[in-house]
């Protein structure tokens, strides 16, 4: 690969990498009324997004022309790479990281027809109006720093990856035990589980105070392992039975101590 081509390839992935942390955390905001950083890496970018446009760009090359193939072909491809995604993170951390098990015609909750034949339609917007301005502002960045913005980009990225990563085996570890005291507190009360989910909620800052070696036993979560929490607040992680908003009241209990 010339250098060109490197920083090209480079600088798109990380716009386009941006473009979807800022509709994932648009959405977000518009749908919840307050401010989460989306994705799984710490910083502004989600790179699914990245690869999912990258792959559709280069690989399609040939249909660009071609409107309704254009479609046709990135709603397979942008599918495919979701499906492979959800279902290797899935295998290799033991979480399930987004779900789709309420959208209708889903295939094991990892992709769904509706979000599919969406990502396709952004897929036809992208070529057709995103990238030529996209493009316009690689070559003047590539013409003003060279090599230095991309190796600076990959620097900066791969640290956010291996930061991530060296939090995952204590998150689970630590969701573990959260876990666990939410549902030893609930098989000690003896009320319904609606009843029972409010009393958790108003009562944790109290629980802790009443029983410091509860609290010292539960170390709070990492800034990195609370991120992680919030930004996937429909995660299924393998033996973790409660909700994930429970586990968020006892993690800001836990913060206020």
């Amino acid at each position: 690969m010339n250098p060109n081509t490197f920083i090209e390839v480079v600088l798109q992935f990380f716009v386009y990498g941006f473009i979807g942390w800022l509709w994932e955390t648009g959405l977000y905001l518009v749908k919840e009324h307050h401010f989460v950083s989306r994705g799984f890496l710490i910083g502004p970018i989600i790179p699914i997004y990245g690869f999912g446009v990258l792959a559709v760009l280069y690989l399609l090359k040939p249909w660009v022309n071609n409107i309704v193939l254009l479609y046709i072909s990135a709603t397979i491809v942008v599918t495919a790479l979701e499906f492979l995604t959800g279902y290797l993170l899935e295998k290799i951390f033991h979480t399930k990281w987004w779900n789709y098990e309420k959208v209708p015609l889903n295939l094991g909750g990892y992709v769904a027809l509706p979000v599919s034949l969406f990502w396709g339609i952004c897929c036809v917007l992208i070529v057709e109006f995103v990238q030529p301005q996209v493009l316009a502002w690689v070559d003047w960045a590539g013409a003003t720093f060279g090599l230095l913005l991309p190796v600076i980009l990959i620097a900066i990225g791969m640290f956010d990856f291996g930061f991530t990563l060296a939090n995952l085996q204590s998150f689970r570890q630590r969701m573990e035990k959260l876990n666990a005291t939410i549902e030893d507190r609930k098989a000690k009360l003896s009320t319904e589980l609606g009843e029972v989910r409010t009393d958790l909620q108003q009562n944790w800052d109290d629980v802790l105070k009443d029983n410091p070696k509860l609290a010292a036993r539960l170390s709070n979560l990492s800034f990195g392992q609370r991120h992680l929490l919030k930004s996937f607040p429909n995660m299924k992680m393998k033996n973790i039975t409660s909700p994930t908003t429970e586990i968020k009241d006892l993690v800001e209990a836990l913060r206020k101590k």
